[in-house]
């Protein structure tokens, strides 16, 4: 996440056609090098030796073979390693159990996965990653040439736990934890993602899911990290969806990946000390969902960038927590400009310090000339902010407020309760938007509307606002601002600059207003 753009806006006319034929390549059991340098074959196993391991018939006697792994007390690698071979040779769908216990591994990957990974509980079955994970290839550890030019392989560890590259499979009742700060992670060049550094000791993640198609399903699970120097955490993320493909003569290792697609679920989860918990970035046609997990200490729990032509729903996911950054960050429109995507985030709770925001919502393609592709809804929301020390850490909208969006396609923001904020519980730049039906009390700014058109703020209660209960702002024109309750602002309950034409100021319950008569 936080990638930096490399390769212009128009840097996807190459893709259509390498994605057939990596397809093709694909069907015959083989993916092809997309580096311009040698293609390296795939391997089957990381693991430095292929040990046996013995299946047994499911319960249901229905042929699914599971494959149980129990733990040896130093070094698990070659034997989950061993069993997902095993797993993956026996032609089927099929299991890979871990049992009670604590499981010890370095880097685990797996290609073309169809089964179930599970462990018989969080915090039973726990898997720690060992200290001083070797780092990847030299070749693939630079600012021009990331881990991800190279496919992962004995030769490459990328710096994720375990890699799951295509397939359709489901991971439950486990957790995951890489205890260990900075002196013993793994080495690797993170300065090609926007804020890393040359040397990054921190864990890229826990879960890379990764390839042209990956179904995947994660239930039940706790990752774990601890102090380092991924904005003071010791793994990017918990778990990324992502595409990391590139297509023949790329020219930019992060802006020209190519999308994965599929569906990714992340429910009833636990999600502590990442900088993010589950991430999705660069995938279309994709059917995304994260549900009623628990994600604490991270600077952007959760999030995705570029989604094309994918349906995304964030639903009663609990932060109690969030002390910087935000606690949802969605950016399209980032490397590749596709087709429209829309994002439903709705009934979580969300716990803010006052110099931290709930949510981030922008969309970059008008910055190149491009039309939006994100539309949002943001509904049955709690943001409630601690406002304690009686002070705003600053009144920039575009850096203290609850929700802040930015030229997306359209936007709702409907039936949410905002209990305290910054300076502003919602903050509207490029619009089109409705903000209709809040409960906002106690924001520097309840709704600010800001260089931006065709927003309509509507039937919303608004009380205690520290400044204005609503502002419309910087030449912003044809809005329409009707039947809302405004009460005891600081300020005004209703203010207008005097920029901008058409706006429309209609039914309003208020005190005061500027200019008068509003």
């Amino acid at each position: 996440m936080w990638k930096t753009v490399e390769g212009g806006p128009h840097a996807k006319s190459v893709v259509v056609v390498v994605v057939c034929v990596a397809v093709m390549t694909l069907t015959i059991g083989l993916v092809a090098s997309v580096s311009t340098r040698a293609a390296p074959t795939l391997p089957t196993t990381l693991a430095s030796k292929d040990a046996e391991v013995s299946p047994q018939l499911s319960p249901s006697g229905n042929g699914n073979h599971v494959y149980v792994v129990k733990p040896n007390g130093h070094d698990d690698t070659a034997d989950i390693q061993a069993a997902f071979n095993a797993c993956m040779r026996s032609g089927g769908a099929c299991t890979v159990q871990l049992e009670k216990g604590t499981y010890y591994t370095a880097q685990i990957t797996v290609f073309g996965f169809q089964g179930k990974f599970v462990g018989v509980g969080q915090g039973l079955t726990t898997v720690q990653a060992l200290p001083n994970l070797p780092s990847p290839a030299a070749a693939a550890n630079t600012y021009t040439y990331p881990f991800w030019t190279e496919r992962p392989s004995p030769s490459n560890p990328w710096p994720c736990l375990f890699t799951f590259m295509n397939g359709t499979f489901g991971i439950s009742g486990m957790t995951i934890t890489d205890p260990y700060s900075v002196a013993v992670s793994p080495g690797w060049d993170s300065s090609s993602i926007a804020g890393g550094i040359p040397t990054d000791t921190a864990l890229y993640d826990a879960i890379e899911i990764t390839g042209f198609q990956a179904y995947a399903t994660i239930d039940h699970v706790t990752i774990l990290g601890a102090a380092g120097d991924a904005d003071g955490t010791n793994m990017w993320d918990a778990i990324t969806y992502e595409g990391t493909f590139l297509p023949t003569g790329w020219t930019g290792a992060v802006a020209q990946r190519l999308s994965v697609s599929g569906t990714f679920t992340v429910t009833n989860s636990v999600f502590n000390d990442e900088q993010s918990g589950p991430f999705a970035d660069t995938f279309s046609d994709t059917t995304l969902t994260v549900c009623y997990n628990t994600l604490t200490n991270s600077p952007a729990p959760l999030g995705f960038i570029d989604a094309s032509n994918s349906q995304l729903t964030f639903c009663g996911n609990r932060e109690p927590s969030v002390s910087y950054g935000a606690g949802f960050l969605g950016e399209s429109s980032v490397d590749r400009f596709d087709f429209p995507s829309t994002v439903y985030i709705t009934d979580n709770h969300f716990e803010l310090n006052n110099d931290s925001n709930a949510m981030f919502l922008l969309d970059f393609a008008a910055d190149f000339g491009e039309a939006s592709t994100l539309t949002a809804v943001v509904t049955g929301n709690v943001f409630q902010t601690d406002t304690s020390c009686g002070c705003y850490v600053g009144t920039d909208p575009g850096d203290y407020s609850v929700i802040v969006s930015e030229n997306l396609r359209s936007l709702v923001v409907s039936e949410n309760t905002f209990l305290g904020g910054g300076a502003a519980a919602v903050y509207v730049v490029g619009g089109p938007a409705v903000v209709s039906g809040n409960t906002i009390l106690g924001s520097y700014v309840g709704v600010w509307v800001d260089y931006a058109n065709s927003t309509t703020v509507i039937g919303n209660l608004i009380k205690n606002s520290e400044e204005y209960g609503i502002a419309v702002t910087d030449g912003s024109s044809y809005n329409v601002v009707a039947w809302n309750v405004v009460k005891n602002s600081g300020v005004d309950d209703l203010y207008w600059d005097g920029t901008g034409t058409g706006n429309v100021w209609i039914g309003n319950v208020y005190g005061t207003s500027s200019p008068p008569g509003l």
